[in-house]
């Protein structure tokens, strides 16, 4: 499935369907640019190349094969995928200025894609471009299986004038935090998956809430007012291991790199989480780390409670439902949800806002860290690698290699970027000079946020589970604090017990 994070963003079944057996309004980690519009059809490459439309494709001629995943146009035999043409529009205009030049779309389903891939480029017959997540290009998937564009990047792109190279027209921060640990970029990243409080505005209208709440003790009484207008605020199981990174990225900030070198590797390791719950960092012994939950059980006391002891995986759908039937005002959810409710044909204005930057008057752990962006991650579906002579033989060709390289360009470029992410409505285009859908206008900037999220739940299988069911048990008032508490360090030591004896480690020695 697509929508997997770099912190392994999970999803329920619902969205899993929804998204695919898969962070300012004037553009993301940009300097005041423009919203691209796209290139008329007739205008192929040169639009872009100031008449040089062949660009670096040379004299090759032949059929370039790319899987683009969700993006995959006039797709006939992908399940749950919409229908759409803007890469098919793209890829039309580029083989109007390259004569001999086909770009032909994998449209097919795989139930192990990691799996397709590595047979695949064992027997060399690999997609010329394949969709590929940075964080599997860098540890899963065989090395040497996707050339490294770093090289590109620090070149001119024929189809972006006025930049001096193609990285210039890239989003640095994504460019910067999903390089390989040797400094390697092995694909094109140009949508992010965002998250965020979506709102039904005709619902605040009727409470007197003019704008949405910009801070956490603003969102407490927001909710407030929309209770005591008899309006339900909001109704769902809230994802423990999603809103655990919001909370504890921004109480561990200050050791976040202490936390994600115990391997030394980049990111943080299921082995960097089990030292760090081991060493009574991410522990109950550290306040910190409970410290969030009377804190966000203010905002739950003020929610229908329907749901809040529930696995948010069972109950997920139905909760949905409700918000999009008008029935509660407050929604979070993930940026798949606006497509959702245009499918719904709502009769209600939608709007969003960003997880707040938390401040001392609301708790004295907060670092006044912007973790609005902690759960999602660059990590969507425009994540396109270029396969190497080794993985897919007819990339041998003469020519062959300069030809996909130059198609990818062409792809590549922030108009393109804007409209094919803009046109599936469910990811949030990151390239400066690129606008996002409306309905994403205000999640755009988590795109720019570093990539420092932290939680627990890699070192045992059951303990996001687990963790989950306490955490629920506490919102709802079964349980008190203190054997909240209890219960969640019962679930840390088995979890590192566990992750010890299977991986053979002793954490106390790091």
């Amino acid at each position: 499935m697509a929508m997997v994070t770099n912190n392994g963003v999970r999803s329920s079944a619902a969205l899993a369907a929804l998204v695919l057996l898969l962070s300012a309004c004037g553009g993301n980690n940009a300097t005041g640019g423009n919203s691209a519009s796209p290139a008329p059809a007739s205008s192929g490459a040169a639009s872009g190349t100031e008449g040089s439309a062949a660009g670096a494709a040379g004299n090759w001629t032949g059929t370039i094969t790319m899987y683009a995943q969700s993006y995959t146009p006039n797709a006939k035999n992908i399940a749950g995928l919409k229908q759409q043409t803007a890469l098919q529009d793209v890829a039309d205009e580029y083989e109007a200025a390259h004569p001999g030049i086909k770009i032909e779309f994998v449209d097919e389903e795989f139930k192990d894609y990691t799996q397709t891939v590595r047979v695949k480029a064992a027997a060399g017959e690999l997609f010329d471009v394949f969709w590929g997540q940075w964080a599997d290009l860098n540890n899963t998937f065989p090395k040497g299986i996707a050339e490294d564009l770093t090289p590109y990047f620090n070149q001119p792109n024929p189809y972006i004038p006025g930049k001096a190279t193609w990285g210039e027209a890239m989003n640095a921060t994504v460019v910067s935090e999903t390089k390989s640990p040797d400094g390697k970029s092995y694909n094109i990243n140009g949508d992010y998956v965002a998250t965020a409080f979506f709102y039904n505005k005709d619902l605040f209208a009727q409470a007197g809430i003019s704008a949405p709440p910009g801070s956490w003790a603003e969102l407490i009484e927001t909710t407030k007012k929309l209770k005591d207008a008899g309006i339900t605020a909001m109704s769902q199981a809230p994802d423990y291991d999603w809103f655990q990174r919001h909370f504890l990225s921004d109480f561990y900030a200050g050791e976040f790199e202490q936390i994600a070198g115990y391997d030394q590797s980049p990111g943080v390791s299921s082995l960097d989480q089990s030292v760090a719950i081991d060493k009574g960092l991410l522990n109950t012994s550290d306040e910190r780390f409970m410290g969030w939950w009377p804190l966000f059980k203010q905002l739950t006391d003020n929610w229908k409670q329907d749901y809040l002891s529930s696995d948010p995986g069972v109950v997920g759908s139905n909760a949905r439902n409700d918000f999009l039937a008008g029935k509660t005002a407050i929604f979070y959810d993930g940026s798949w949800l606006p497509e959702n409710a245009k499918d719904a044909n709502v009769n209600f204005e939608l709007g969003s806002f960003n997880f707040p930057v938390l401040t001392q008057s609301d708790t004295p752990y907060t670092t006044g860290t912007d973790v609005s962006g902690a759960v999602g991650g660059p990590n969507a579906a425009f994540q396109f690698a270029v396969a190497t002579k080794q993985a897919d033989s007819t990339m041998k060709e003469e020519g062959k290699q300069a030809a996909v390289i130059d198609w990818l360009q062409f792809v590549g470029t922030p108009a393109n970027v804007e409209r094919i992410v803009n046109e599936h409505g469910t990811f949030v285009p990151t390239w400066p000079d690129t606008k996002p859908a409306e309905s994403m206008t205000e999640l755009a900037n988590q795109a720019s946020n570093e990539l420092k999220a932290l939680g627990v739940g890699g070192s045992s299988p059951n303990m996001t589970k687990n963790m989950q069911r306490i955490f629920g048990l506490y919102l709802s008032g079964n349980i008190d604090l203190a054997k909240a508490t209890s219960e969640v360090q019962k679930e840390l030591d088995a979890a590192i017990k566990e992750y010890q004896s299977k991986n053979s480690v002793d954490l106390g020695t790091y």
